[in-house]
């Protein structure tokens, strides 16, 4: 979906974003690496770290409980004449106006074939305004500029890690009941998978000063999940083991051994653990021995809630051709239209995405969000979107039973300083044996599908040097 300690030694980069020990070279950990990993999850940041390991002689086996890989990247397959996605649609990352490096991904495509990035934004947006809509541009005025200055500016905030809804009725006297609150929810508190009412201040200031690549964002005119397997991964997809759902690890002798609820029983060197937030909040993993308490606190503290995708497709149009976003004052939040530029694309596809509180409504309404969406449309659009509507898809994230939410975002105390945080707390090894992955551990690029396989890079360099000192220490 949309939207960041090491050792001690001193690294190098090597190709593939691999920080490995300056004591050794490159060749040598690529060439003479020898052991066995196993990794729980096959999305993007347990599928990266896994090629690279298995790119390095590690023995990987990637232990999957669903019946299908790529985590919270999955194609919506069938369901329109161009690539619909369930659930990660953007690429971000582009290098900025100030020189901002590119993401890594962006990069990676960019070299494989710039025309599969489509860049998101050259169009216009509508805006609900009372129970009417407006054009932007030309339309703005002084409550938006207000809106939108403060997403702006709130990386500069500095006080203590309050909830952004209460900093905002303190500070302006924007409540719920404020005729712009629909504009905070969808430019934030969707944007970062949640609502203003579980953001804290101070920690997603921190996360925003943390961004490292560009602020521009990317469809892609191809499947996000097919692209990522030809860069990526197709080397290791044979090493999948489908629906085996992990719930006790043993760490707590030398050969690591992991057991799943089918009976069967994995061991190896190093074990990764890549699953969602989501899942480790709810402990259906039993570790032994526990995991570290500061690992555990960071488990609490990061959040990660309900998410979805309301796909809508019509027999024809019936907002401007050259509207591309749509902010919504209602349970829909923020509307857009995935199939502008796309090749081949002549089905008239909206994708709302809902996040947070909202989530959690249409959530618990089931098939009748459909309905709630739709009334919404209508009351916008004269009824068109009722008498056009011919096919629709609920994703709720919130429901898929081995991921349950959207992606992480920083509930208050997630960051305590730029080098302080909870996310750092998460990513950590534990005894050179148990290493961590996946989006909500990545300091600087959370709930993003490149901070996802960051996350994996320094997850197998991690696993890599921990095996390398292994080695050594049973050599000498």
């Amino acid at each position: 979906m949309n939207r960041r300690k090491f050792f001690k030694h001193l690294s190098i980069l090597v190709p593939g974003l691999v920080s490995i020990p300056s004591f050794l070279s490159a060749a040598q950990l690529i060439n003479t690496q020898s052991g066995s990993v196993i990794i729980v999850g096959a999305g993007a940041a347990g599928l990266y770290a896994a090629k690279v390991l298995k790119e390095s002689g590690i023995d990987v086996t990637i232990i999957e409980a669903s019946a299908i890989h790529g985590g919270r990247v999955r194609p919506a397959i069938g369901f329109a004449d161009f690539n619909v996605e369930a659930g990660a649609e953007f690429v971000h990352g582009k290098g900025n106006a100030a020189g901002t490096p590119p993401s890594f991904l962006w990069s990676a495509i960019n070299t494989y074939n710039i025309d599969l990035l489509l860049e998101y934004g050259s169009y216009k947006e509508l805006y609900q305004i009372d129970s009417d809509y407006e054009i932007a541009p030309p339309f703005w005025n002084a409550q938006l500029e207000s809106a939108w200055q403060f997403y702006l500016n709130m990386y500069a905030y500095t006080g203590d890690d309050i909830l952004m809804s209460d900093y905002l009725e303190l500070t302006y006297g924007i409540t719920e009941s404020h005729p712009y609150w629909h504009f905070y929810e969808a430019w934030i508190g969707a944007e970062f998978g949640t609502s203003i009412k579980r953001i804290g201040m101070k920690s997603i200031a921190i996360s925003e000063n943390l961004w490292l690549t560009g602020d521009k964002d990317f469809f892609l005119d191809t499947s996000y999940r097919d692209l990522l397997d030809t860069l990526f991964f197709d080397g290791v997809l044979e090493n999948i083991e489908y629906n085996a759902v992990v719930d006790a690890i043993d760490f707590n002798s030398d050969t690591i051994s992991v057991h799943c609820s089918n009976g069967l029983t994995y061991t190896a060197d190093k074990i990764l653990v890549t699953v969602p937030l989501t899942i480790l909040k709810e402990n259906t993993i039993a570790f032994t021995p526990a995991l570290p308490e500061n690992k555990m606190h960071a488990i609490e503290t990061i959040g990660m809630g309900a998410g979805m995708k309301i796909i809508l497709k019509f027999s024809e149009t019936f907002w401007p051709d050259d509207i591309q976003d749509m902010t919504i004052d209602g349970y829909t939040t923020e509307i857009w239209t995935p199939g502008i530029d796309k090749t081949g694309a002549t089905n008239n596809v909206l994708m709302c995405f809902i996040m947070g509180e909202n989530a959690e409504y249409l959530s618990a309404q089931g098939p009748a969000a459909i309905d709630t969406v739709i009334a919404e449309l209508d009351l916008l659009f004269a009824g068109n979107a009722s008498a056009f509507l011919i096919d629709s898809l609920i994703v709720d994230w919130s429901k898929e039973p081995y991921i349950k939410g959207a992606y992480s975002f920083p509930a208050p105390f997630t960051y305590i300083s730029d080098t302080d945080s909870t996310r750092i707390d998460l990513s950590l090894p534990v005894d050179c044996k148990l290493f961590f992955a996946g989006e909500a551990t990545n300091n600087n690029h959370p709930a993003t599908v490149h901070g996802a396989l960051e996350s994996g890079a320094r997850a197998a360099a991690e696993i890599l040097e921990c095996l390398t000192l292994n080695t050594i220490n049973t050599d000498t």
